[in-house]
This record gives C-alpha cells, structure tokens and sequence, in this order.
C-alpha cells in the first residue's frame, strides 16, 4: 500500500522538481499543489478527508498549516547546498546584500556567511508579518539585493529591490520523502497503539470521559450509559486536587451511576478520567451512596457539642459506632463527619435503612467504606437479633447505627469495648450555638434557594433562644428557611420569626417539662443554671438578664 503524500509548494518552481523527483519514488504517490502562507490553509484542512496521510511544504507556509490540520507537517529543508547557490549567485550582484527569512533558512545562512565570509547581512522574523517593514527599513539602509522565502522575494519587489528566491533542490525533496517514510511508519505504529487501547478501553470501561487540566473534554466514549442530562462541567469541578472518591449521579434517564475517578499524567500534563457504571440492583430507598469530599460542617459553640466532637476524635480508631440522640440532633450529619476524619474524601458514605440492612438484598459497592445506619426503633425483637448478627459479620468497613435513645435489645453492641458510643445533645442543651446555626441555615438557603436574607437580628436570636426546640436542629433549620423565604430584604427580623414561632405547638418559650417539675426553688435554680451555662459562666450577664444583682445570684448558687 503506497503513502499517500500532498506537496504544497509555496512557488511554482518547486512543483516541476516535487513531481519530477516523485516520479523516482514507488512506494508512494504524490500530488503537488501550488499554495503560500494562508492560501494553503483549506487544502490542508480538506486533506485527511481527502484520504492523504502526510503533507510536504516548506518554510512559513509549512508553519501555518502545522495548527490547522491533524495530519503530520514535513518541512523541506533549505539544505546547504541551496543556501551555497543563492549565495553563490548573488555574490556577482553590486551593493549591499540580505538574508531575510525564517530560522529554518537563516540559522544555516548565518553559519555560512561567517565560515565563508561572503558580505552578506541575516535577518530572522518570526512571522510573515515583520518582513515587509523590515525590507523597508533595510531599503532605507542602502540595501539592493534581498534573499529569502516567497514571502520575502514578494516584499522586495514591491520595493524596488532586487529579490532572489532560496529555492530548495533535490537532494532537499528526497530527504523531505525519507523524513516522509520515517514518519508514516511512526505514525502507522503510534494508530495501531491507539485503536488497540480504544479497543481495550471498550471492553475494560465502555464509558468513560477525559478532562484535561482545565477542565475541557479531550476523550469521550459511550457505550452502555447515556450522558444525556450530565452538567460535564460540575464532573471536572468535583474531582479537584483533593483525595479522590467516586462521584453519585442519575442521568436524565433515572440511571443510577457512579463515576470512577483517576488522575493520569502524560508528559508533565495531568489529565483526570472518569469511568462510568451504572449501580444495579441499588434501588433508591434500599442504599443511598455519597462521596463525602470535605469536612461536614459541626457548629460547636457549646461545651455540650464540643464535648460531643471531642469524643469522635478519641475513637477514630474503632470501627463500630453507636450515635444516641434524639429525632433533629443531627446524627447523619455527624456521621458523615466520622466517616470524612476517618477516610479523608476516599471511598463511599453508604446510608441504609435497619429494615433494608437485616435483609440483605442490595449488594455492597467495594468503594464503600462507611455503613450508616438508621430506623433501629422500627425493628422487632427478631428484627433486631438479626441486625446485631449482620453488624457482628461486616468486615472491612465502619458500621454507625443511629438510636434515639439507649435500647436494651442491643445491648451487646451498645455497651461492647470495640463500640464507641457517641451521646448528641439536644438543641435546647446547645443554646449556644443557636446563634451560629441560624446564620449557617440562612447562608444555606440563599445558595440553595435564592432567598434574600444574609443575615439575621438580635433581638430574633433572642427569640430562637427561648424556644425549646422538640424538634432540634432540623426544626430549628426548617424554621430559618421558611423565614428566608418570606423574607423580602436582606435582614431575617424579629416579626417573620415570631410569627412562624406562634405557629407552633407547644407555642414558643415553652420551658421543657423537666423545668416544671420539683419546688419553685429547685424550677428557678434549673433557670439560673440554664441561663449561666449560655452566658458561659459569667455572672454579670446573668445577674443583668435575671433582673437581679450578683450577690442574690451568688446566694441562690449556693443554696
């Protein structure tokens, strides 16, 4: 099979020696063409459609078709045989004489105009741009005679100079043919290499999509899954430069797919692949699976949630864990943040319900790394022994089980060494950090949502801290979202939240019952307690707030 080789020459003297010396070749078969600079650019274009595997041409036309086609660029050289003739021709020529051209004829001038000490002046330019106002300026010098490319032989005529094109002869064709064959045989191999790996590609991971460093896609495929409905931008966006971790998506069909990804350098470039598979046999309310890339956030301005926080950091180590804490407390979210300290982004954050667990129908993703667990409450006692048998036999993976309160049927792993047991205070023993989840939920809703609050009055946080919060912090969020949303300004007031408040039952500032229980003595040193502990001990504060002075507050301390 022949080389099928397109010669574009920049002058039409070298298309009579291009085909004249291509007769002499038979592995290949040559058309030339007559095209310089820009006008060469459509029939470089055109030609890998055209069937034609390399392309010959010279000098800045070479250059220009080098961005504009796929296919390989061999320049002919100008050897040092043509660069001897110009000059040998040119010597005879009165006045001043130049090289002007690009460094693929001037670096060679250059060492033969010194070695030969021929008066003779070399110009480099990097683009076709610069040789006219340079033949004006050398013009202007006193210059007669101007060597160099079509370009340059152009620009002195113009100028009523005398130009002499540096043509390229034939031994400067037959080793553009040699370079010619070195090349297609390179590339022959090099497409041989490539259609394999697309090969193996299809079968190892039919779908799949590459990103390079700045985010643009540079190799797609799709087999098996439909990326119809992908937002590809926000793909590259999640991986990142931090721990890798699969990404969970649906695509516009319902497919459930979790894209693998890898970082692949290739030449000092970093690329970022990502491989898709569709997850069967996990139906939605079965497992839900989430790559947990950074730290959850955990307000803890309360000693009763720093606490919290600080027994999590003291049993990172064990694998088993136990979260007891009422309906809101934030248990998922707590164990999204085990579950990030222990990994470090790396693997999955897996959430089943007890009922879907104990079953044992969905399969395990092996990415998985953290097991939680919710709706214990639900099980019956046989139930429950099959829970504690499942969690007994799970290896390899941290398992979280979320219970509202300590429950004697599970005992054995409540209360195991390798247990750690985690207790999450309610939001009314956390008023403290009132302040800071509000401003948390409000930033929240104004990204998720759009709404207009971005921040929120004191005198609402007076009110948000009075009320007893059955619900916890997931009522508290519910709260503040609904507030943002009706909230038309930029500031969350006292009025949109006393509303929502009185909409409650128990109506808001409504004490815990275990407020009412006992004397009036005990019921108002529980207060004086409650109201120290937010005031973070200080008794100034507490005085001020209780309308009395430090010396009563001191005296019903200490009764």
């Amino acid at each position: 099979m022949k080389i099928k080789v397109l010669f574009i020459a920049p002058y039409p003297a070298l298309t009579v020696l291009a085909e004249e010396c291509g007769r002499e070749i038979e592995d290949m078969e040559i058309d030339v063409k007559v095209a310089n600079l820009e006008a060469a650019i459509p029939i470089a274009q055109s030609a890998e459609q055209d069937g034609y595997d390399v392309i010959i041409s010279r000098g800045g036309t070479a250059r220009l078709m080098e961005e504009e086609t796929s296919l390989p660029i061999i320049d002919v050289h100008v050897s040092g045989y043509d660069m001897l003739r110009v000059l040998t021709l040119a010597n005879d020529f009165p006045g001043n004489k130049a090289i002007v051209g690009f460094s693929n004829i001037t670096l060679g001038a250059k060492t033969i105009t010194d070695i030969l000490d021929f008066p003779t002046e070399v110009f480099t330019v990097e683009v076709a741009e610069e040789v006219e106002p340079l033949v004006r300026r050398l013009k202007e010098e006193g210059f007669h005679v101007i060597m160099g490319d079509v370009v340059t032989v152009n620009a002195a005529d113009r100028h009523g100079l005398e130009g002499i094109l540096i043509q390229s002869g034939r031994e400067a064709i037959f080793d553009a043919f040699d370079r010619v064959r070195t090349t297609y045989t390179f590339n022959q191999k090099t497409r041989s290499e490539i259609d394999l790996l697309k090969a193996v590609l299809t079968e190892t991971s039919p779908d799949f999509i590459v990103f390079n460093s700045g985010g643009e896609i540079v190799l797609e495929q799709w087999k098996a899954v439909s990326p119809e409905g992908m937002e590809t931008w926000k793909l590259a966006e999640g991986i990142g430069t931090g721990p890798l971790a699969p990404i969970m998506l649906e695509s516009a069909n319902g497919d459930r797919l979790k894209a693998a990804p890898k970082r692949i350098t290739v030449r000092n470039e970093e690329y970022h692949l990502l491989s898709f598979t569709k997850l069967e046999g996990l139906e939605r309310p079965a497992i839900r699976l989430e790559a947990v890339r950074q730290l959850p956030m955990l307000i803890r301005e309360s000693m009763a949630m720093k606490e919290c926080i600080s027994r999590v950091e003291a049993n990172l180590s064990k694998s088993k864990w136990v979260l007891i804490g009422e309906k809101g407390t934030g248990k998922k979210q707590l164990a999204r943040y085990i579950h990030y300290a222990k990994q470090l982004g790396k693997g999955l954050f897996s959430e089943m319900a007890a009922g879907d667990f104990i079953d044992g129908s969905p399969g395990m993703e092996e990415e998985i790394q953290t097991l939680y667990i919710h709706g214990t409450g639900e099980l019956d006692p046989a139930g429950t022994a099959k829970l504690l048998e499942k969690a007994e036999a799970l290896k390899g993976i941290d398992l979280i089980i979320s219970l509202e309160k300590e429950a004697s049927a599970l005992h054995s792993l409540l209360y195991a060494e390798d247990t750690a047991r985690i207790y999450l205070p309610p939001l009314r023993d956390r008023v403290q950090d009132i302040r800071t989840l509000a401003a948390y939920f409000i930033a929240d809703s104004h990204q998720q949502r759009g709404t207009s609050p971005i921040k929120i009055k004191e005198e609402a946080v007076v009110l948000l801290e009075a009320y007893a919060w059955p619900g916890n912090v997931a009522e508290l969020k519910a709260l503040v979202h609904d507030a943002a949303a009706l909230e038309k300004g930029y500031v969350l007031g006292k009025e949109k939240i006393e509303t929502l408040l009185k909409d409650k039952t128990p109506a808001y500032g409504t004490a815990p019952d275990v407020f009412l229980q006992g004397s009036l003595e005990e019921i108002e040193k529980r207060v004086i307690l409650a109201v120290l502990e937010q005031e973070d001990g200080n008794q100034t504060r507490v005085a001020k707030r209780l309308g009395m002075n430090r010396s009563t507050l001191w005296r019903k301390l200490k009764d």
